[in-house]
């Protein structure tokens, strides 16, 4: 017997007859750095100290909807930890300092947990110049007896070393999950208009090929799960829910499974919710259950809406995600201090060399860029020098009307994410900020740079604050999931 049950966005808990593996798991509702971003969607009913006794738990990589701090601490100390090897300092650290036990996961490796086998490969990042997934391995989870398999690429594509193994690996065909990480941030645009199409078709004809690419390479899946974007956008920012999910899971769903039609009629695609557990015996799925006792998702009416209306209405105001209004008292030398490291850090970027071919004005703005920081006693604008590798503050300027493109936000968010008080996620995608690009064709500002500025690999110090932060606001006794052997320290 092989289960694979679906906790929610991407965490899985895999289950034998003797073996229990729990990987990325969430185990709060609230998403992204204590919930800086949101809440799980679709909603559950969960009960941690119920799950079944666990003997390992993988942790697949470091960004925050699957490395989740205030999950963690809901983890009996007991159950081993495997983290990937490329992961920061700051997360190996923290870990340990929980009281785990930590156990690198390393690339093109198998890792034997009871009668499971988890067989990693190397993600394919040569030449992938916008992406940040760098401790990330696709993996093959198998059991020793041969019941079923489960592969994902997670947040990355298929790696040609795993379609060639997997055959071998995994003659029986089980579960592939996918994730659909379609979500749009042009609501943070300071543009009148937002103009998003329906990508649903070609995010469909994506996973064809890729669904061709494992039959190419022997190896259909049984289910084909479509997962990820699991969460909302809660109390004010819920207006959000209607700008950012352009592709709806269940209808991704429908329309893949039209697509490989009677070519592939053993094969079934869903959107599972949370607590669907799928079950195979011998390379076959003989049931598929809805629930389990420590797992259910909400009923339908209450799920908030996520129907994307690229035209619905958007407000201007938007408080900071800190609380803070005014920065006090010296606190601007801080910041701006802090961010010379961002200045360097955009030497040779696409941004930098953008700056580097234009002139010094265009249509009467300044060929800069620069940010508009929101702040109740001194608004002010700082630009970006190049020349000095720094920020200046910039007087006189109405930044939105005189500079080419720019950030708005509190500056009071901007020190916050350089102190290392709030997690990138929650300052560049959660509707705390607005961007203006006038010539996008000719410079683009993007709240990107940000988020790859604050990856963990790139700021472990700030990094390891955060975390520390998360960890102090939690309360010291809390439901845990059991482990196999019990603690003696709970």
């Amino acid at each position: 017997m092989f289960k694979a049950t679906f906790l929610g966005h991407q965490g899985w808990l895999f289950r034998t007859s003797t073996t229990t593996v729990l990987l990325d798991p969430l185990l709060t509702e609230r998403f992204g750095h204590g919930g800086a971003l949101g809440r799980m969607f679709p909603p559950r009913q969960l009960d941690v100290a119920a799950f079944p006794p666990v003997d390992a738990v993988i942790l697949t990589h470091e960004h925050d909807d699957h490395f989740d701090v205030p999950s963690l601490h809901r983890l009996s100390r007991s159950i081993p930890v495997h983290l990937s090897v490329r992961s920061s300092s700051s997360a190996h650290a923290l870990l340990q300092r929980m009281g785990f036990t930590v156990r690198p996961l390393l690339p093109d490796h198998e890792l034997a947990i009871g009668d499971l086998r988890y067989r990693t490969f190397v993600a394919e990042g040569i030449g992938a110049a916008g992406s940040d997934e760098w401790d990330v391995f696709p993996f093959v989870l198998r059991d020793s007896q041969g019941h079923g398999s489960f592969v994902s690429s997670i947040d990355v594509g298929l790696p040609e070393r795993m379609l060639e193994q997997l055959p071998a690996l995994a003659p029986r065909p089980g579960v592939w999950a996918v994730a659909n990480n379609a979500t749009s941030v042009a609501f943070q645009g300071l543009d009148s208009a937002i103009t998003t199409g329906d990508d649903t078709p070609a995010l469909a004809r994506v996973l064809e090929r890729r669904h061709a690419q494992l039959a190419a390479a022997g190896w259909t899946p049984r289910v084909t799960a479509i997962c990820g974007a699991g969460w909302s956008f809660p109390e004010e920012r819920a207006w959000i829910d209607a700008h950012a999910f352009p592709i709806d899971s269940e209808r991704l769903g429908e329309v893949l499974g039209e697509a490989l039609g009677e070519r592939l009629p053993e094969s079934s695609v869903v959107a599972p919710a949370p607590g669907t557990t799928f079950e195979l015996r011998e390379g076959e799925v003989v049931a598929t259950l809805g629930a389990e006792p420590f797992l259910a998702a909400l009923p339908r009416e209450h799920w908030p809406s996520r129907a994307h209306e690229p035209h619905a209405s958007r407000p201007r105001e938007y408080e900071p995600a800190c609380g803070r209004r005014s920065l006090g008292t010296g606190q601007l030398p801080a910041l701006l201090d802090r961010l010379g490291d961002y200045a360097r850090y955009l030497y040779g970027t696409p941004l930098f060399r953008s700056l580097c071919s234009l002139p010094l004005t265009l249509d009467g703005r300044a060929c800069a860029w620069g940010f508009s920081l929101l702040d109740d006693d001194n608004p002010r604008c700082l630009l970006h020098d190049p020349s000095g590798s720094r920020f200046v503050v910039h007087e006189g300027i109405d930044a939105q009307r005189g500079l080419l493109s720019g950030i708005e936000l509190w500056g009071t968010d901007l020190l916050a994410f350089l102190n290392g008080e709030l997690g990138p996620t929650g300052l560049c995608y959660a509707g705390r900020l607005r961007v203006w690009n006038h010539r996008p064709e000719l410079l683009r500002v993007s709240p990107h740079d940000l988020w790859r500025f604050g990856h963990p690999l790139r700021r472990p110090e700030a990094t390891a604050s955060l975390y520390e932060r998360l960890l102090t606001a939690e309360p010291r006794q809390v439901p845990r999931v059991p482990g196999r052997r019990r603690d003696p320290r709970e």
